[in-house]
């Protein structure tokens, strides 16, 4: 296989904005076999700019696996513009790639004529940026530097999963 711009780099998560984080992990187990879902929400990040305006970025959230894929389940709770907000509409949002060189990457993307609709980085200097492909796939990509801990975790509750209980808080 030769190498373009999305086999370059390993698609490990898909992500979904909902209303509802407990019913739609339900849903998504009982239709997939997904999970455990782990539901906690997330410190806000240091800063977030949705193109190219300071905006508030605050969410809950809730990790499973289906299979080795990570599904993430967003539930905004601020207002403000982010790819979870624009375009108004719950489902799919993003599938995330994990990258050594992030500005490569985004590099990468935006000579490929995509721009980055919002950049959020984190206190502890974790960059991620969300490309806006909507117009031609329908979504973002979510590209940020590995974070196998929050995998691993959610690897670790699944491994033995027979099924039951498929949304949990963090810590229980």
């Amino acid at each position: 296989m030769y190498e373009k711009l999305l086999n370059k780099y390993a698609i490990n998560q898909l992500g979904y904005v909902v209303d509802d984080l407990e019913k739609a992990a339900l849903a998504h187990s009982k239709l997939f076999g997904s999970g455990p879902f782990v539901h906690f929400t997330p410190p806000a990040p240091e800063r977030t700019l949705f193109r190219g305006e300071e905006v508030k970025n605050t969410m809950e959230v809730a990790y499973g696996m289906y299979g080795d894929l990570q599904i993430e389940l967003i539930k905004p709770t601020s207002s403000d513009p982010t790819p979870y907000t624009v375009p108004e509409r719950k489902g799919f949002n993003h599938f995330s790639v994990w990258v050594d060189d992030f500005d490569a990457a985004v590099e990468d993307f935006e000579e490929a004529g995509f721009e980055v609709a919002m950049l959020m980085e984190s206190s502890g200097g974790l960059k991620v940026a969300y490309v806006d492909c909507l117009d031609v796939w329908g979504h973002y990509v979510e590209i940020h530097n590995p974070q196998p801990y929050l995998v691993d975790m959610c690897k670790k509750i699944a491994e033995g999963w027979d099924g039951t209980d498929p949304y949990r808080a963090m810590g229980s």
